[in-house]
């Protein structure tokens, strides 16, 4: 396969290098002028075209010239100088870009459209270089979008996250030639989105927020110094209801009987900031204090680009073809399992996780992997940083420290590892990597009961916990990178599932048995994803904002200039 597309690579450039050298011969023996459609080639091998300035003609070019072959006699999206239907339909996708997530300036939409007055009827069937060059524009332009729309705007690698290649690379050639014949321009574009049901969800949730925020009357929330509780007079309490009820926290109109006092801030309205705080991330209390203010006066063009910056992720992930997979949601400090042998593309188990800090960029990583173990009962291997910078000075602080913990000093494997006496001189061979610490199973061990293993170049994988209280808390990242779960049971139950000998009953028995660690491989490796989507639609389609906790909503706002302005994700 490698041998034939390096040969097909070898053959298109001697066929540019000979068409370049032919025309140059030609017009330096002053030979007629070529015909049409080899000067339309000519143009793409030296990069004339209109719509170059983009900058990936180059990785389109190919594409263009088997569009464009000598073979070819009519222009794609004209017909006799007069855009065919195709072309007409095609121009409305590209001037409705922003409905998809992206962007018309990305795909010249107005300066073609423009163009098109250059452009006359003509009743010769040979186009003219006029048509070829407009009709070559809407083409590149067509090529990109079909490109952007399946696979997204930016390498996600660029940005440090470890998605392999997002999708295998696409020849759009055979998409663009259909769309050129095809009466369902849309649904042909539609068909080769990101094939997800959130992703869907997240479409119709842009084009509801690009309403809302052309809505002038849901601007100039005032704001307030002390918090405002139920019962409190506040002049901003009519305009707080109208942005409410069009957010959807709120009816369109009160229960009969129910009072509204216009400046009051009531229990009716503070029923609709408990709602609005539950889709923000934010603590439900029901008062207006000084992190729900400014999460209700985040303007909705902002939320509008944080909607694109999801679908742009989304778009990132590779073809799904597991029937069974995990999805963590960094900044949701979610856990969603999937199960689509039931014919139903909601989650079966949800659950709620601590991921790594933002304190001192703990992040945990954005990645996939295969989940092939499950581990019960697990040691756990203190990584050398921890071990050197929290463990070590604890243990020479307090030496029944390591007693109370069940930290030994160990050299070898899991199993069999020699154990070494906790001394000074050997805490310092941890310290120097010639020996490592590790906790033994119990209660009190950081990884909970169960650990579930998909290596991975991080040594990120996901467990459980003994510090259950820490699930209670809204935001929780609070751990080195790896990714702790409220469910671990739960979470064996669905990886294990089909698994012979192995039911919740099972789980739950050997999870309580103090029979030390037992490793299981899975019969069937489960892909992990995990993601980072600071916006997500519930079952009911309602949208769940999350904070940036990382900053890389701004990072890819910033990859984007300059269509997407990282000032506007500002907090």
């Amino acid at each position: 396969m490698r041998n034939t597309k390096v040969r097909s690579a070898h053959t298109t450039i001697v066929q540019l290098v000979l068409l370049v050298v032919a025309v140059s011969t030609a017009g330096a023996q002053g030979v007629p002028a070529m015909p049409p459609m080899r000067w339309l080639r000519h143009e793409i091998a030296v990069g004339s075209l209109q719509g170059a300035s983009h900058g990936d003609l180059p990785r389109f070019r190919p594409s263009l010239l088997r569009l464009y072959s000598d073979s070819a006699t009519v222009p794609l999206w004209f017909s006799h100088g007069v855009l065919t239907q195709q072309g007409g339909l095609l121009m409305t996708e590209l001037r409705g870009a922003a409905t998809r997530g992206l962007r018309a300036t990305d795909y010249d939409a107005e300066s073609i459209a423009r163009g098109l007055a250059d452009v006359r009827s003509s009743t010769s069937a040979t186009p003219d270089t006029t048509v070829l060059r407009a009709d070559a524009w809407l083409t590149l332009s067509a090529l990109r979008f079909v490109d952007h729309a399946h696979r997204g705007r930016v390498d996600p690698r660029a940005l440090g996250f470890a998605l392999d290649s997002q999708h295998e690379r696409h020849d759009f050639a055979p998409l663009v030639a259909s769309l050129s014949r095809t009466s369902s321009v849309q649904r042909t574009i539609d068909s080769i989105e990101p094939p997800f049901a959130r992703f869907r969800a997240l479409k119709v949730l842009l084009s509801r927020y690009m309403a809302l925020a052309a809505d002038s009357t849901l601007r100039d929330l005032p704001g307030t110094r002390a918090t405002v509780r139920p019962g409190d007079a506040w002049t901003g309490a009519a305009r707080l209801r109208r942005l409410l009820v069009a957010l959807g926290d709120l009816p369109d109109a009160p229960a009969a009987g129910t009072p509204t006092d216009t400046n009051r801030f009531d229990s009716v309205l503070a029923n609709g900031v408990k709602r609005f705080q539950r889709r923000h991330g934010l603590d439900a209390d029901g008062n207006l204090g000084p992190a729900t203010l400014a999460q209700l006066r985040v303007p909705l063009a902002r939320r509008v680009t944080q909607i694109e910056l999801a679908m742009e992720r989304w778009r990132w992930l590779p073809d799904i073809t597991s029937p069974r997979f995990v999805v963590v949601n960094i900044p949701a400090f979610r856990l969603y399992a999937f199960d689509r042998t039931a014919d139903d593309q909601r989650p079966v188990r949800r659950m709620d996780v601590i991921v790594g800090s933002a304190y001192r960029r703990r992040h945990t990583p954005v990645f996939t992997g295969e989940m092939r173990f499950v581990v019960f009962h697990p040691y756990w291997d203190v990584p050398p940083s921890i071990a050197r910078n929290e463990e070590i000075p604890r243990l020479r602080r307090d030496p029944a420290y390591a007693e109370r913990q069940g930290f030994e000093i160990v050299r070898g494997g899991d199993v069999g590892a020699t154990v070494y006496p906790m001394t000074s001189a050997n805490l310092q061979r941890v310290a120097d990597g010639t020996l490592r610490l590790r906790q033994r199973p119990g209660p009190g061990n950081a990884l909970g009961p169960v650990k579930f293993v998909f290596p991975n170049q991080f040594n990120v994988y996901l467990h459980g916990t003994p510090a259950q209280s820490l699930f209670e808390r809204t935001r929780r990242d609070f751990s080195h990178g790896c990714i702790r779960t409220s469910d671990p049971a739960g979470l064996a139950e669905f990886v294990l599932k089909g698994q012979s000998g192995w039911d919740r009953a099972r789980i739950d028995r050997t999870m309580l048995e103090d029979s030390g660690m037992l490793r299981v491989t899975l019969d069937r490796a489960v892909p992990v994803y995990i993601l980072y989507v600071t916006v997500m639609t519930d079952d009911a389609g309602m949208p769940l904002f999350y904070p940036d906790l990382y900053g890389h909503d701004g990072a890819l706002a910033r990859a984007l200039r300059p269509h997407v302005s990282p000032a506007s994700l500002a907090r």
